[in-house]
């Protein structure tokens, strides 16, 4: 309802809450009833009343209302989320896997290559062992004849295919015999203690000369059999000791000796305290000096001979200390070997 100005001319108005245009009907117009009677017999219940009510409340639920009661909680919403990334990525998996399979099975086949037989390469063979050990029965029937040649031979060339590595040997030998010429000691009788020592590739017996000295005689195998070691046998040194005690060089020598223990500490070599002495002879037993290294030190336990041994065989690096005034003492600085047989083929 609302009111129409006085002053209003014409017969539409209009609705300023609806908008619509109305007709103001005239004293002659017949307006109809605004209020329809209602029926008998058709009461309102209450049952009915209750469904308006509900009815009006359910026409007042808005969006906001519907919001505030049906908002999801962080836990649902976590767990909507989990699902949904679960689900994309094994989509996604599946997609890749796809992809994959399809690739794979359109590439084409690689085409076998036949390679000519005369192009194949034989498979290797194992090596056949062909330095196997020999009895000490087949060492003394190839070393007996291969001494009796050696001891018999008079020149350098004789003794060159006999000698392990010649090429080593046959300058040593020269300095030794200028002219080539060699004074053969001849051998009596061969193993003489009836015994085969063996140490690292070398094998070794007993010989008499016919100067009646027993010396043992060294044998190397080698790819071309049995060879005597000629240093060994010689003592060889890599100065002759005449020129090494009267030129007292610098810096280390290497000589074959007889060594064995003795207290002789005179000049340098004073203090025994320090100094453990021995005695050096040359292999010929023509020269002798006396050598020092510190008491109790790893050298001195290593040189030492055993309680039940006088004297021993050894290969000493040996060298003058400086400003030495005597050309009978000098300093052991290293064991090369315990005995005169070295492993190393180029070793003196």
């Amino acid at each position: 309802m609302f009111r129409v100005p006085r002053e209003h001319d014409g017969r539409g108005v209009v609705c300023p809450s609806c908008r619509r245009l109305l007709k103001i009907p005239l004293p002659e117009d017949q307006v109809p009833e605004l209020v329809i009677p209602l029926s008998p017999g058709a009461p309102e219940s209450g049952n009915k009343k209750h469904r308006r009510r509900n009815s009006r409340r359910r026409a007042g639920h808005d969006w906001e209302s519907t919001d505030a009661d049906e908002a999801p909680s962080p836990q649902r919403a976590s767990r909507q989320m989990f699902w949904m990334l679960l689900g994309g990525g094994t989509l996604f998996a599946l997609i890749v896997a796809g992809v994959l399979m399809t690739m794979l099975g359109s590439r084409p086949e690689t085409p076998s290559v036949s390679i000519p037989a005369a192009l194949e390469k034989p498979a290797p063979q194992a090596a056949v062992a062909t330095d196997a050990p020999l009895s000490d029965a087949e060492f003394l029937a190839q070393a007996e004849p291969l001494a009796g040649k050696f001891l018999s031979a008079s020149r350098i060339e004789d003794l060159l295919s006999l000698v392990r590595n010649p090429q080593v040997a046959e300058p040593r030998l020269r300095g030794i015999y200028p002219d080539g010429k060699i004074e053969a000691p001849g051998m009596v009788a061969f193993n003489t203690r009836a015994e085969v020592s063996r140490l690292g590739s070398f094998l070794s017996v007993t010989v008499r000369t016919q100067g009646m000295e027993e010396k043992p005689l060294a044998f190397f195998s080698t790819p071309d059999g049995l060879r005597i070691d000629w240093e060994a046998w010689s003592g060889w040194s890599e100065m002759p000791w005449e020129e090494f005690l009267s030129a007292k060089p610098a810096g280390l020598k290497l000589f074959r000796v007889v060594l064995s223990p003795v207290e002789y500490y005179n000049f340098a070599f004073s203090d025994d305290r320090k100094w453990q002495s021995y005695r050096l002879e040359s292999p010929d037993g023509v020269h002798a000096i006396y050598g020092y290294v510190e008491r109790n030190s790893t050298l001195d336990s290593m040189i030492r001979p055993s309680p039940d041994q006088k004297q021993a065989a050894m290969t000493l690096q040996l060298e003058f200390p400086e400003n030495a005034t005597s050309p009978k003492q000098v300093l052991i600085r290293k064991m090369i070997a315990e005995g005169w047989m070295l492993e190393n083929a180029e070793s003196p």
